[in-house]
């Protein structure tokens, strides 16, 4: 049984203590993100473009997962806090390509930072090879939703 009582319903299931390990495996990020009044698509953005450098705003939409009408919004708070910044594709000026400022750069690498922090301590408790173990399965589960990498 747990440290903690919770009904045996939630103990046992899968969604539940995933659920839970995510809200407390990402807690550092969510107080970092909410005190820069961002949330977690926010990160998910610059993520996106740390990782796979400029694109156009399509190719973020599918990049990050989120809904091209939502990701505008997303994109003006970015820009507007110069995170990131929008310029004219040369090879199609009728689309713009999203990159990070230094700015951003520098807000993403602490914004990782808060996450690998987070998790570490909650998965921590778990040796490497659990910890490869249990990413397997659940980019698994994931991946069969729709989300593959």
């Amino acid at each position: 049984m747990s440290d903690f009582l919770i009904p045996q319903f939630q103990w046992n299931s899968l969604s539940y203590l995933t659920s839970r390990a995510g809200r407390v495996g990402t807690q550092e990020l969510t107080e970092l993100m909410e005190s820069e009044s961002l949330t977690r698509n926010h990160f998910t953005i610059v993520c996106a473009l740390a990782e796979f450098g400029g694109m156009s705003q399509n190719d973020l939409a599918q990049r990050s997962n989120l809904n091209r009408g939502h990701l505008v919004a997303y994109l003006d708070e970015l820009a507007g806090r110069k995170i990131l910044e929008r310029s004219v594709d040369p090879a199609d000026r009728r689309r713009n390509i999203i990159t990070l400022t230094e700015v951003g750069k520098k807000f993403t690498a602490k914004a990782i930072a808060a996450a690998q922090r987070s998790e570490a301590e909650v998965f921590g408790a778990l040796d490497a090879q659990q910890q490869e173990t249990l990413r397997t399965l659940l980019q698994l589960v994931v991946s069969t939703d729709g989300e593959a990498r």
